[in-house]
């Protein structure tokens, strides 16, 4: 893979992620007290939907690099780690990230009519905050390869 395509492929990943936040952010900005099972069940899709992109960023990235990550039940976190060892996040956006992860894995092994909006709120609170250093930190990756 050549740092051009893993720059196309970035750029196409920040698209749907950021197509998926403005879903997420029209369900947010109605500010209402009580949201519909749906409703919190979209919420928390988007959000696993955001994580997902930035799995497939450094998953792209680790191939570029040749680094293999083991197939093991640890394999999120010893990507998210992966990443923040080769200095491709900071250790603020680790931890930050380490909290959608493991969002990630509530929502993969729960029921969705067990959502609660005060649970979702700080994630869709943080999460464009997240975005944007994400995206800042992967485009200082990219523009450093040789």
């Amino acid at each position: 893979m050549k740092k051009q395509q893993l720059k196309e492929y970035c750029e196409a990943e920040f698209e749907n992620t950021q197509a998926v936040l403005s879903e997420l952010f029209r369900i947010a900005a109605s500010d209402k007290k009580i949201y519909s099972n749906v409703e919190l069940a979209a919420s928390a899709t988007f959000i696993h939907n955001f994580y997902n992109g930035i799995e497939n960023i450094l998953k792209r990235i680790m191939i570029y690099e040749n680094v293999k990550i083991k197939d093991s039940s640890t394999w999120h976190k010893d990507l998210l780690k992966a990443s923040l060892d080769r200095d491709i996040i900071s250790i603020d956006l680790y931890n930050s990230l380490s909290g959608y992860l493991s969002f990630r894995h509530y929502f993969v092994h729960s029921y969705s009519f067990n959502l609660r909006w005060n649970e979702l709120k700080p994630l869709i609170d943080r999460i464009r905050n997240t975005q944007e250093l994400f995206k800042n930190s992967v485009e200082r990756y990219i523009n450093n390869l040789p």
